[in-house]
């Protein structure tokens, strides 16, 4: 929490560490473009006929399959972006596939042209687009056949680029017979939270963050075609894994596992599945969670703080002012469903508030830390620990200065003892090291919204409940 503590005033200097923005990105402009079905379906249907004559080829034999599972950053609005991008991805098979054999088993890439249904086939019939999960992120499946003699050639994962089409895809690449099934062991019921080898048979690892005792890795999961962010929590060895010792756990981790699991919300991050294992004589536990970034060329970010800096800085006063309200009000919703459940968030920051959009293209922002409550008497509404929360998040919404929590706390706490005016005048100072800001940007411009603010820091603004909150934000102008 933002604490008043005129220690951290020696820390406070105009040295902030300034994220660069590439040039050819900056200014961008969102494209709408129109597929033509009736070019895409006559595609398609050639398409099949050449499959059809592949698979009855003497040298179909040589090939053997490869999943590439991939997740799209995009700028334009298609009008259907399912037909786009099942044209499009053929042709970014083809670029990877280039990138990757060129120079190292073909010498150029025109002989890489001649040569290429040699060395791989793709066809649309094979290539699946999605939303992930209930967002408007989408992604592709694609079985694709490689020549068997360059497929130790073809690396785990790469980055494509259209940037004419201002899309971005991560593409993952598996062989199908490495992709290896360990068979369950069916354990009593006594044990019913083991899941041997759960892990393993259902989920294919596209990426992998350790940190302390925990492991966050990205997934996909064949059987429902979807992607998923599964979390690995190593647990104390006194745990057993027993039902009666599970259910009963006190552990923080699996109580909050068990608490989330009957959330849904959609400003709460949402829990599908948690479970046991035992690796290497330890006790794990795994939590199979909602995968949520916000899925836009110029930077895929991960939370309010990414997404903060490189799409609301740039955004016009008006715009940016109406989206902190938006932004506020949705926190508000998930705080308010989290109370009527005796749940308490943790640290309400922006690093642990998830962004991404809406199947409709909405913004949306989810809440990922929080646990069951254990005084029963206290509320989440106590003002004493949200209410300094909820203005230092509107602060860092007016202009995200980069930088870790720390020179953000600075900020706040400067903010905090000194008069409206002076700060306005030294945060604008600051504010001129932020390279992709608004150009007309300046904090006199959110003058009653810093005003708010301020108010909430030092506990001047009393509410009583959520309502009379979203009643303040809203009414700022």
């Amino acid at each position: 929490m933002y604490q008043n503590n005129s220690e951290h005033y020696e820390f406070m200097n105009s040295n902030l560490v300034i994220e660069e923005i590439a040039v050819e990105i900056e200014n961008y402009k969102e494209v709408v473009q129109i597929a033509d079905e009736n070019k895409i379906k006559v595609a398609l249907v050639d398409n099949q006929k050449l499959k059809q004559e592949f698979l009855l080829a003497d040298n179909f034999l040589q090939f053997t399959q490869v999943l590439i599972i991939s997740s799209i950053s995009q700028n334009c609005d298609y009008d259907d972006p399912f037909f786009h991008y099942i044209l499009m991805i053929t042709k970014v098979i083809r670029k990877a596939l280039k990138r990757m054999l060129v120079p190292n088993s073909i010498k150029t890439k025109q002989e890489f042209i001649i040569k290429e249904n040699q060395l791989f086939r793709c066809f649309y019939q094979d290539i699946n687009i999605g939303f992930i999960t209930s967002t408007g992120q989408i992604k592709s499946t694609a079985f694709i056949y490689i020549h068997k003699n360059i497929r130790d050639l073809i690396i785990k994962k790469i980055v494509i680029d259209q940037k004419q089409e201002r899309v971005r895809f991560l593409m993952h690449f598996f062989r199908i017979e490495n992709i290896i099934k360990i068979p369950y062991v069916q354990l009593d019921y006594k044990h019913q939270f083991i899941k041997t080898n759960k892990f393993k048979n259902e989920f294919l690892i596209l990426n992998e963050e350790s940190e302390n005792h925990q492991t966050l890795f990205h997934v996909y999961k064949p059987m429902d075609d979807q992607i998923y962010f599964i979390k690995r929590i190593h647990l104390p060895a006194t745990l057993t894994s027993s039902f009666m010792n599970v259910f009963h756990a006190k552990d923080v981790y699996i109580s909050r596992a068990k608490i989330l699991a009957s959330l849904s919300h959609p400003n709460i991050i949402r829990l599908y599945d948690w479970w046991l294992e035992i690796l290497n004589y330890q006790t794990y536990l795994f939590m199979q969670i909602e995968y949520c970034t916000y899925p836009r060329y110029i930077s895929q970010a991960k939370n309010l703080l990414s997404y903060a800096y490189f799409y609301m800085n740039p955004m016009s006063c008006k715009q940016k002012h109406k989206l902190i309200q938006d932004i506020m009000l949705q926190i508000m919703q998930g705080l308010e469903f989290l109370k009527q459940r005796n749940i308490h968030v943790i640290d309400l920051k922006p690093e642990n508030i998830m962004v991404t959009i809406t199947v409709t293209g909405d913004l949306q922002v989810l809440i990922t830390d929080f646990n069951p409550n254990q005084n029963k008497k206290q509320t989440i509404t106590n003002r004493e620990n949200i209410s300094p929360a909820f203005g230092a998040l509107i602060m860092h919404l007016i202009l995200t200065f980069p930088g870790d929590g720390t020179l953000r706390n600075n900020y706040i706490n400067k903010f905090q003892n000194m008069s409206l005016q002076d700060s306005i005048s030294l945060f604008d100072s600051w504010a001129q090291k932020v390279k992709n800001r608004n150009r007309d940007f300046s904090f006199y411009l959110f003058k009653n919204l810093m005003q708010s603010a301020l108010s909430l820091l030092i506990n001047q603004q009393q509410y009583h409940d959520f309502n009379e909150l979203k009643t303040i934000i809203q009414k700022i102008v």
